[in-house]
């Protein structure tokens, strides 16, 4: 952490193995939040973490969460919200079984869609998902009517995803995520997607899986 002068006023140092993934957050009294490449995942590619911690100005980890597992890791970005919550992305892991059946035509493999998860932390190492969006519960497809996510028209539903553009293994590669307090809104950004949502996180967890509830009347869409 550097002042307006340019001189060193804080260094937060960290081993070779435990390295920052992405993002690093300032908060209010001084402590870094801060994504870590974590060992050991099962998904790979960049930059995967599946780990977050909280380090105190005295360089002290006073949260170390990991949220990786065979079907879920965290990936590039993360959110401090103003209740002391944060906002994680996720890839989890979908078969090509899963992928078929959603109305895919396009592509035939695993894929990894994004989510994002709201961890409240509950101890030194522990947190609860205490809010989840997911985007495979947002799906748009007109190529076969005897599969999920079947609509007539594309165009009229620009609060879906189309399943069958451009898919691939890391679909989305979503990798930016921010949140706004005043409207209880999250945005992020799609990297492979070109494109920047807005979602509701007024919803209930529920509400987010679906297409109505929330202030905006939307759901998770």
């Amino acid at each position: 952490m550097l002042d307006t002068n340019g001189t060193n006023v804080r260094t937060w140092s960290h081993s070779s193995t435990n390295k920052t993934g992405y993002s690093s957050y300032l908060l209010p009294g001084g402590s870094l939040l801060r994504s870590v490449t974590r060992s050991g995942n099962s998904f790979n590619g960049g930059p995967i973490c599946g780990q977050v911690q909280k380090i105190n100005a005295a360089g002290t980890i006073v949260w170390d969460y990991v949220y990786s597992t065979t079907n879920y890791c965290s990936h590039h970005d993360i959110c401090p919200m103003p209740n002391g919550n944060v906002l994680l992305i996720a890839y989890e892991r979908k078969t090509a079984a899963e992928v078929a059946s959603a109305g895919c035509s396009a592509y035939t493999g695993e894929m990894w869609p994004d989510k994002i998860v709201e961890v409240k932390p509950t101890g030194a190492t522990t947190g609860e998902v205490v809010w989840e969006w997911h985007a495979w519960d947002h799906l748009v497809q007109n190529t076969n009517t005897a599969k999920a996510n079947y609509q007539i028209s594309i165009v009229n539903h620009p609060e879906l995803l189309n399943i069958n553009y451009q898919p691939i293994k890391d679909w989305m590669h979503v990798n930016g995520v921010n949140y706004n307090p005043i409207l209880d809104q999250i945005t992020f950004s799609s990297h492979n997607l070109n494109e920047i949502y807005v979602i509701d996180h007024s919803t209930t967890t529920a509400e987010a899986a679906s297409h109505s509830g929330g202030n905006a009347g939307k759901g998770g869409d």
